[in-house]
């Protein structure tokens, strides 16, 4: 289950590519989930744990993939990680989705690009200790709480 923290949090990592480019394992390049994700998201093929087919930047290594498919590797992978979901754009959602069926993980929210029309999310609100079942509630946690200068 996904632990939301909605507003902005100075322990979440907001510049996911110094996190991940100085902490993920190659390895973590041969799961097949992370193989998938990286297609789906990039629309970038990982043909092995040191090099990625783009078709827009060519063959790249695991550094160059974008913002939001290293947050979702991390979280995949990462017990510990703490991420504002502000790096992740809407492509994310699914995964995000994915991700939180499988395992526990924390994240924050200072903006408002996620909304999860399409594939929904069940989360548990920090804020406020409430369950989030549906895109509605996501929709009504970040316009309480974020931006609004609420406390923690």
């Amino acid at each position: 289950m996904l632990n939301i923290y909605f507003g902005y949090d100075t322990e979440a990592i907001l510049s996911i590519d110094k996190y991940f480019n100085n902490t993920y394992d190659e390895d973590w390049l041969d799961d097949p989930f992370v193989k998938e994700m990286v297609l789906d998201v990039d629309c970038s093929e990982v043909l092995d744990k040191y090099c990625i087919q783009s078709p827009v930047l060519g063959q790249i290594p695991p550094e160059k993939l974008s913002g939001g498919v290293k947050a979702l590797i991390c979280m995949y992978k990462l017990d510990d990680f703490y991420v504002d979901l502000i790096v992740c754009g809407k492509n994310c959602e699914k995964w995000i989705s994915e991700i939180a069926e499988k395992k526990d993980f924390r994240a924050s929210l200072s903006g408002y690009d996620l909304g999860f029309e399409k594939t929904g999310i069940q989360a548990r609100c920090l804020n406020d200790g409430s369950e989030i079942r549906t895109s509605e509630d996501w929709i009504l946690k970040m316009c309480a709480y974020v931006g609004g200068g609420h406390e923690r």
